[in-house]
């Protein structure tokens, strides 16, 4: 499915870019593999005295370009945060939001906690 998803969206970034003269492929192709890569992103972040990771990644639905938020803290929490937004940084806000909620309603933080995730 990455392979699909990366190979549809450089046929996209190929298209939308601007004809040079004089520019060949392999001028394009570092700049291009660089924004296809970009669209990936996870890391680690520390949520109430827990290591917690979350990552984004683009997907299609119905031949629209969207990001899929997760935020999950392994060894904590047994249920990950969800989201599917058009933004990458949506993505993993929203992610956090669908935790937050969760961790909630398992009882595993305050509403205090929760409110000062969820009023950002």
């Amino acid at each position: 499915m990455r392979v699909l998803v990366s190979f549809l969206m450089a046929l996209s970034l190929i298209a939308l870019m601007p004809r040079c003269q004089g520019q060949g492929v392999q001028d394009l192709l570092p700049a291009l593999v660089e924004k296809i890569a970009g669209l990936w992103h996870s890391d680690e972040v520390e949520f109430l005295g827990h290591s917690c990771r979350y990552s984004q990644r683009p997907s299609f639905y119905r031949w629209e370009l969207y990001f899929n938020g997760r935020m999950w803290c392994p060894g904590w929490a047994p249920f990950t945060g969800r989201s599917r937004t058009r933004s990458p940084s949506g993505a993993i806000e929203h992610a956090t939001r669908d935790f937050v909620q969760k961790a909630l309603q398992s009882n595993l933080i305050t509403e205090e906690d929760a409110r000062i995730w969820l009023e950002h």
